[in-house]
């Protein structure tokens, strides 16, 4: 995914990040809000927002995305505590709230359950592929391969992390419902590979995988 996080504290916006980009996500940080809503694109898939930030308040930046119509899933976290604050959070129809100090274990666990929410684009193209993966399909040049569940759960995975490493536990903790053996995932994925013939679809040795840009 790609998360943005709008922190003043810069240390602690470090953190986030590369605990976040561990975890195979692409990161931006801001550290005041005007900055950020000033430059930010439609591409977030997340946004990791603090409340007291030097110029404005998270709560504010939020309104001003819900009103221009821009939605994008959120996660507050902030030292406040007070109920009028959670109130306010998730009358702006945030997806949670986290107080700090918070264990940036947690925040993990919180940011893969709002990731499993989010649904993949599900008409891209590149090159000669077309991958149409609401109607389980690919179009190769005139050629329709036909997708199996796994298939597009695998290729929704890729597709979204385009040009990054995706590690197989993170295949495994998106696709598996428990934990698959290594074997298991590689099977599905060069079976994937030779279905479409997906020469850019890259095995990182112990590692995973990246799916290059065509």
């Amino acid at each position: 995914m790609k998360i943005v996080v709008v922190e003043d504290n810069q240390t602690f916006a470090k953190q986030l990040a590369m605990v976040l980009n561990k975890e195979g996500h692409i990161v931006e940080i801001y550290n005041d809000g005007n900055s950020f809503l000033e430059n930010f694109s439609n591409d977030i898939d997340l946004l990791l927002l603090d409340i007291n930030l030097p110029d404005t308040s998270g709560l504010e930046i939020l309104k001003i995305l819900r009103e221009s119509k821009f939605e994008v899933k959120t996660i507050f976290i902030s030292s406040h505590t007070e109920i009028e604050y959670l109130k306010k959070a998730f009358d702006l129809d945030c997806e949670d709230y986290i107080k700090k100090p918070l264990e940036l274990d947690e925040l993990l666990l919180r940011v893969k359950k709002v990731e499993k929410t989010i649904k993949p684009k599900n008409l891209v193209v590149m090159g000669n592929y077309k991958f149409d993966l609401e109607n389980f399909f690919v179009m190769i040049d005139d050629k329709e391969i036909k997708l199996t569940k796994q298939d597009v759960k695998l290729l929704s995975l890729f597709l979204t992390n385009i040009n990054k490493v995706v590690s197989f536990d993170y295949i495994n903790s998106q696709i598996w419902d428990s934990e698959a053996l290594t074997n298991t995932i590689t099977v599905a994925v060069l079976r994937l590979r030779k279905k479409l013939n997906l020469d850019n679809l890259e095995n990182i040795r112990d590692v995973g995988y990246i799916f290059h840009n065509i």
